[in-house]
């Protein structure tokens, strides 16, 4: 064992190890023992060792000599997500809102200074930016995570830009903290947030936070679609109207699962 380097370290290591193991496989479709030890530079007896305890703890499938992660990260997620209250309570306003306007609806919650997407219900008229569900995106780039940051504190709004950084999604992403302050005002006025291709492209969302008593911010939801067919008279009008009427539903449902 290395000078000042103590068992605790090693394992924390060995973890991680394991776990960037898992992200190369999620990543892709599947690789040999041979092409994962090559990418990630690991001896092969080390990388041996991780995939045949992930393929005993059965998160890790072994099939014709390639691997590829199990369903069971769908399990854990999908458990995870059954058991929230934000999800039991908004799932079926924002299969409501997808019915009635035409256009995709989602629910998002923040994770570790993330925007991470719960919940699509999809409707075949519409387009958006085709994230899967669990994927975390940058929260200044899409509307959940606008109208989310507008409910943090100064403290941690910064703590959050410090971390993850302003990147410029798309050529019309607010990179500028400056900015980006102004808009959170602006959200924090009317009660909702606008993404205008900020995130992807010719897609436009409309967003508005989701809070309860005891817990605070707890996620957003949105309605999602073509910028051509959501410009301001139908944001004012229609849309927004319409996800603050949910949120108000929501906030009250909530509090039967609190």
């Amino acid at each position: 064992m290395a000078d000042g380097e103590t068992t605790d370290t090693r394992r924390l290591k060995s973890v991680g190890q394991s776990f960037t193991i898992i992200e190369y496989l999620r990543e892709g479709e599947g690789a040999t023992l041979s092409e994962l030890a090559d990418d990630l530079e690991l001896p092969p007896s080390t990388a041996h060792i991780h995939l045949a305890t992930l393929v005993e703890t059965g998160y890790v499938i072994k099939d014709d000599g390639e691997y590829r992660c199990s369903f069971r990260f769908l399990d854990t997620g999908g458990q995870m997500r059954d058991r929230m209250a934000l999800y039991q309570a908004a799932k079926p306003e924002i299969d409501d809102l997808r019915r009635d306007s035409g256009e995709h609806a989602n629910i998002t919650v923040e994770e570790n200074g993330y925007s991470v997407q719960l919940y699509k219900s999809q409707s075949a008229e519409s387009i958006d930016d085709n994230a899967e569900l669990g994927k975390h995106l940058h929260l200044h780039s899409t509307a959940t995570g606008k109208a989310i940051l507008a409910q943090l504190s100064d403290a941690e709004l910064d703590a959050i830009i410090e971390k993850r950084g302003l990147p410029a999604v798309t050529d019309s992403t607010i990179a500028d903290r400056g900015a980006l302050l102004e808009e959170l005002a602006e959200i924090r006025d009317r009660g909702y947030s606008i993404n205008r291709g900020e995130h992807f492209p010719g897609v436009c969302a409309v967003a508005t936070s989701i809070t309860s008593k005891p817990d605070g911010l707890i996620g957003a939801i949105s309605i999602s679609g073509p910028l051509s067919r959501m410009g301001s008279d139908r944001i004012e009008d229609e849309l927004a109207p319409a996800i603050l009427d949910k949120k108000n539903i929501i906030d009250l449902k909530i509090r039967q699962y609190e």
